[in-house]
């Protein structure tokens, strides 16, 4: 069975212009030709069961992922893509002279209470992606 988890993360240009753009699509471009993070663009991937999966939004230049009740292994192969991604994301938002418009957010929720992991990066907004706590009553 395992320890499960729920994950989601967003990686996004934050600005419209034709800069931000272009910055997507270099952005996507590096990615899929980096070892590490290229199979995170498979069908597979785009189909995860339990959540909506991997979603480059063109439209609105940014990379959504989620999956429900997973095992987020950190040796799992498909893991070690999307780590690599945000950290991809990470870098980009850190270098200021050229990537400042990126920003993203990670979360993950274990199944222990305490178990919550986050990570964000260049001007992420709050209300992206965030834990929400409530009581589940059986009457």
């Amino acid at each position: 069975m395992g320890y499960r988890s729920e994950v989601a993360y967003t990686i996004r240009f934050t600005s419209d212009d034709e800069r931000a753009k272009q910055s997507f699509y270099t952005f996507i471009a590096e990615a899929k030709a980096k070892a590490a993070t290229a199979p995170c663009f498979t069908e597979e991937q785009k189909n995860w069961s339990g959540g909506n999966g991997f979603i480059v939004d063109e439209g609105r230049f940014r990379i959504n992922f989620s999956a429900d009740d997973v095992k987020w292994y950190p040796d799992f192969d498909d893991v070690k893509c999307h780590e690599a991604l945000i950290d991809l994301a990470g870098e980009w938002a850190n270098d200021e002279d050229n990537h400042s418009e990126i920003a993203y957010m990670f979360v993950r929720i274990g199944e222990e209470n305490d178990d919550i992991e986050e990570k964000q990066g260049g001007e992420a907004d709050w209300d992206w992606l965030r834990v929400n706590r409530s009581i589940d009553r059986d009457w």
